[in-house]
């Protein structure tokens, strides 16, 4: 186990400095609910989907969706109100 967890920290280590990484990842995820639509948006570089509680007790989930370096948003619909959204990050 200890092996495997070496090899990362030799990557992460022998970057070069001001070259961009993977290991960056998203930043800067937002959710919005407005009736019964739930808003999600991130930047950066990564793989995320939205996921939505909606008032009838269901959830409601995005197809993930996969950023190399920029913005991404999406959107998901319930049935009845969007009560709450999050983020999932992969």
């Amino acid at each position: 186990m200890r092996r495997l967890l070496v090899i990362p920290m030799l990557l992460v280590l022998t970057t070069a400095p001001g070259v961009a990484s993977a290991a960056e990842g998203l930043h800067s995820c937002s959710t919005a609910v407005d009736g019964k639509t739930a808003l999600g948006r991130c930047e950066g570089r990564g793989t995320f989907r939205l996921v939505a509680s909606c008032a009838d007790g269901t959830t409601v989930d995005s197809s993930w969706l996969t950023i190399g370096n920029g913005t991404g948003t999406t959107k998901v619909r319930c049935q009845t109100d969007a009560v709450h959204a999050r983020i999932d990050l992969r």
